[in-house]
């Protein structure tokens, strides 16, 4: 059984007193079982400031974690915050890494994985897993090799992202060390129990033209319909002006032709070739259409999602894509004060997200791994 419990805070400026106010909240010596682990989200500047480092120096226990642009916890959503939340248990056990990614990542996650999986006889139940936003290497290719390091044990978790344009300042976070280019991991041993609630695109809202995906690599768009993914974009009326004031709001559709479900794939950024860096996979043959997102949606999803999971006890993480953030526009905090409004008094931690890591159930009931785009996901832990 886990247990849990969470602080927020705003002192950006101040490691000490942000510290003094975070231990205040927790009281880490009344409140730990014997094993813990800390998960942490903040805006950025709270690395630049050391507050991060502060923090998780002053917490007796591992924490992993990435940068966001709003997050929520304990009846409080900011963008200027940084929140903590405690997960402890007698019978669950913790163990945690932080892996490169680069050049060879799949030979470093296949060693690092091989490493942690050697630490305990049991086999983990869950990973927590906070990953880099890279634009050569995709989301869903980094949960590929992981995947196939661990033989499928689900994976739940974020892709870092932060307040900028380039997304420059978006970081992973171990042990108040952050990490432009490295994924970081925590193992969940034990009889841990977890149940996953996640929404994505209305699917009234995906046009009916399709367009085939000719040439890519990896999660770069290279070609549609024989031209460049610029040229496509402008002839359907997505201008490069009009992707540069919003990229990742602009939802693309990805249907393998393989019989699952199409997945959203955002837009991060525009290559001086004409081709479009995405947030995941963009296979040859693959058919491309547009969808649409608004406010409407996203109030809506985040309260039909999350209500399910609020049905049994347990600690709540939450986890929203950028672009659902992107289209509140002034009202920056809506979907965060939506969580709090529905969760109450229940243990939780919200954050905004560039890529969604979160396992759907196959035809035959069974987990499997995925990486989504424009999605909430939900994971409850008990």
């Amino acid at each position: 059984m886990i247990q849990s419990f969470a602080a927020i805070t705003r002192e950006i400026d101040d490691a000490q007193a942000a510290v003094a106010e975070i231990l205040a909240a927790l009281a880490p010596e009344k409140n730990l079982r014997k094993h813990s682990l800390g998960i942490v989200t903040c805006f950025s500047e709270f690395i630049d400031t050391g507050v991060v480092q502060a923090i998780c120096d002053a917490l007796p226990f591992d924490c992993v974690g990435a940068t966001t642009c709003v997050c929520a916890s304990e009846k409080e959503a900011d963008q200027l915050a940084m929140a903590v939340m405690v997960l402890t248990s007698d019978e669950c056990s913790f163990a945690t890494v932080a892996i490169p990614i680069q050049e060879g990542y799949a030979q470093s996650i296949d060693s690092a994985m091989a490493g942690l999986l050697k630490q305990s006889e049991q086999k983990p139940a869950l990973f927590l897993s906070y990953f880099p936003l890279i634009n050569t290497i995709s989301g869903d290719m980094m949960l590929s090799a992981i995947d196939r390091a661990t033989d499928g044990i689900p994976l739940f978790g974020t892709t870092a992202v932060d307040h900028m344009m380039d997304y420059s300042t978006a970081q992973t976070i171990h042990n108040g060390q952050a990490f432009r280019e490295a994924a970081v991991l925590a193992a969940i041993y034990g009889p841990v129990q977890f149940a996953f609630e996640l929404a994505s695109l209305n699917e009234e809202k995906i046009r009916n033209q399709r367009a085939l995906i000719t040439a890519s690599s990896g999660n770069v768009l290279v070609g549609v319909n024989g031209k460049s993914a610029l040229e496509y974009f402008e002839e359907i009326g997505l201008t490069k002006e009009v992707l540069a004031t919003g990229l990742g709001v602009v939802p693309l559709v990805v249907d393998h032709r393989d019989g699952t479900k199409p997945v959203g794939r955002a837009v991060f950024a525009l290559t001086p070739e004409g081709a479009a860096v995405c947030g995941g996979a963009m296979p040859v043959d693959a058919t491309l259409s547009i969808g649409r997102l608004d406010m409407d949606d996203v109030l809506s999803t985040t309260g039909n999602t999350l209500m399910p999971l609020l049905e049994e006890e347990g600690a709540v993480i939450g986890y929203s894509c950028i672009a659902r953030y992107l289209v509140l526009g002034t009202h920056t905090t809506a979907e965060a004060g939506r969580i709090i409004e529905i969760a109450g008094d229940a243990p939780y931690l919200f954050a905004c997200s560039a890529g969604e890591i979160c396992p759907l159930p196959d035809a035959g009931g069974k987990l499997k791994n995925y990486y989504h785009n424009y999605t909430i996901a939900f994971c409850r832990l008990s």
